[in-house]
Formats: structure tokens, sequence, C-alpha cells
């Protein structure tokens, strides 16, 4: 059998593998980040994002779906980059301006600004391919969802 033969013959067993629940993204994962169920704020407001709180709760944010089903001893949370930057600044718009509300604020946009390098580097490389993939003239920026500001 030549070589050229198996590897058609195997390509697609690889690939129908990992199309069951989003295990392609995670056989091939991009950049992520893992951050703790605190970062995204107190258990009332981030449960509405994350669910609810485990005993070692941590998030890892990455560009597949999100997946918020507690997953075992090691409760894992699978977020999406940009959702996550959506909802910090939907949080840090929704808080009152007061002192007691400032640690808060300053722990998302904390957050934000650890997440936002990863966002911004996958929006650069869909710009940077339009070069190797044209599309009729298209602009590619006209097809990428909104960047979200560098700082909330």
């Amino acid at each position: 059998m030549k070589p050229s033969t198996l590897l058609c013959l195997l390509l697609p067993l690889l690939l129908l593998s990992g199309c069951a629940a989003g295990g392609l993204s995670r056989a091939f994962p991009g950049q992520s980040l893992t951050l703790s169920y605190d970062d995204f704020g107190p258990e009332r407001s981030a449960s509405r994002f994350l669910g609810p709180r485990g005993a070692h709760t941590f998030v890892i944010a990455h560009y597949g779906f999100s997946d918020i089903t507690p997953s075992g001893p090691e409760d894992v949370r699978y977020v999406n980059v940009l959702q996550s930057l959506n909802f910090l600044r939907a949080e840090v718009r929704a808080l009152p301006p007061t002192a007691a509300n400032e640690p808060l604020r300053q722990r998302l946009r904390a957050t934000y600004a650890r997440l936002y390098p990863l966002q911004l580097r996958r929006y650069n490389l869909a710009l940077i391919s339009a070069s190797t993939q044209p599309f009729g003239g298209m602009n590619r920026r006209l097809m990428l969802p909104a960047l979200p500001p560098p700082e909330i």
C-alpha cells in the first residue's frame, strides 16, 4: 500500500473522531489562557456566564465554543475569548461608580487586559491571511466581528 493511500484513509478517521462535541478544537488547540473563577467577579454575577461554582473551578479561555458543564473533580469551564471580553465589558458598565466597587472594577479590568492580547492576535492573523486567501477583493475587516476596545 502506498503511503499516500494510507494517509488518505487515516485522515478522515482523525477528522471524524475530532468532530464530536468540540473535540477537533481540543485536538488542535490554539492559544488559551487559564483563569480563576474569581477573575470574572463574585459568584452571583459570574454564575450567569460560567454556571455555578464548584469546589475547584477554573476557567480556560480559548477560541472554541463555550462549555460550562462541570466536568469531574477538576471543574473546568471552557469559555470563548470574545464572549468573555463582552461579558467583562458589560459587568464593568453595570457596576455603580462607587468607591466600594472600585476593587471589583479593577479586578475585572485586569482580567480583560489579560484576555485582550489573545483576541487581538486572532484578529490580526485573520487580516494577514487575506493576502493568501483573497475573496474577490472583499475587505476582510468587513467580515470579522468588531474588535473590542483595548481597555474598559
